[in-house]
């Protein structure tokens, strides 16, 4: 697996668990644990995959698959149990990540799982705690009942557990969709991943010959360095100018073309009267006295930050 370093326990994200996934979840943490049992036994306490630590907390691997298949939203995210569970990755799908959360980490995991050829991973943990059947609340929860028996699993000596929906350690935002960015130079250098988006207006005419050729909301279009500026193209039609301004909200963009050679390709879609470009980063360069046009000649070469690791 293609695993994302993990981030802090206290940060970890929710998962959304639905009826039809409490059992194979509940299946699944059954797995681990007795797994992490036998770790424990053979002396192994680091809280890694498949090992309890201190603060009962079950540290397992999950893997994240895109779900454009997902008619809610095509953009979800869902979390499955590890290949090592056997099956395809929709017979292990375990529940989905939050909306709130694939905002801000959406677009980076799914470029993620595009630019490899392997299953993109996570490190997670579920708590768990001993279940003592004199402090079970009767009126509340039935141990023998269907719903509740899916909540709980039992370790190799006999005693039960109540557990948690598992917790996603996903790293800070910004370090995930800089590990995406710095994985796609590599993988795919002509090509700039769609994070961000800033509005720029149309060539003149260009918006309605866009719209004689297909109606997609999202598209794909190659960025060209001319002279100072650089071009939106679809195929052969100009849809918009980029250039440097006050704003500067396309100075990176513009920068970064020009670093591979004059051609990029990008996300674009067409939003309330103008077009989107969806580009890694659309924050004004930071240029103090420097003139913003000759950090474009500037050779800045690839950063060596932190990436994805294989596991």
């Amino acid at each position: 697996m293609l695993m994302i370093p993990a981030g802090k326990p206290k940060f970890a994200l929710g998962v959304g668990l639905w009826d039809e996934t409490l059992k194979p979840f509940n299946a699944f943490v059954q797995r681990e644990l007795l797994d992490a049992e036998r770790q424990k036994r053979k002396g192994n306490l680091t809280p890694a995959p498949g090992s309890l630590d201190e603060e009962r907390r079950l540290h397992v691997t999950v893997q994240l698959v895109p779900r454009p298949d997902n008619d809610y939203n095509p953009h979800a995210m869902s979390v499955a149990a590890p290949p090592s569970h056997g099956g395809t990755d929709i017979e292990r799908h375990l529940g989905y990540m939050y909306d709130r959360n694939l905002v801000s980490l959406g677009a980076a995991l799914r470029s993620l799982a595009t630019l490899t050829d392997r299953p993109l991973g996570c490190h997670a943990f579920v708590d768990i705690a001993p279940l003592h059947r004199d402090e079970w609340d009767e009126d509340e929860y039935d141990p023998d009942g269907p719903q509740d028996a899916v909540h709980r699993v039992r370790g190799a000596d006999g005693i039960e557990y109540q557990i948690d929906g598992p917790r996603l350690m996903l790293p800070w935002w910004e370090d995930l969709q800089k590990m995406a960015v710095d994985c796609a130079h590599t993988v795919r250098p002509e090509q700039i991943l769609g994070f961000i988006g800033h509005w720029t207006s149309w060539e003149p005419g260009a918006r309605d010959a866009l719209a004689q050729r297909f109606q997609d909301e999202e598209f794909t279009v190659t960025l060209r360095a001319e002279q100072q500026v650089v071009r939106v193209y679809y195929q052969d039609l100009c849809l918009s100018t980029l250039e440097t301004d006050s704003g500067g909200y396309f100075d990176r963009t513009i920068q970064r073309v020009r670093e591979l050679g004059g051609t990029a390709t990008a996300q674009a879609e067409e939003h309330h009267g103008a077009l989107k470009l969806l580009v890694e980063d659309s924050t004004p360069l930071t240029t103090g006295s420097t003139d913003a046009r000759a950090l474009h000649n500037q050779d800045h070469g690839q950063t060596k930050d932190t990436a994805p690791t294989a596991g």
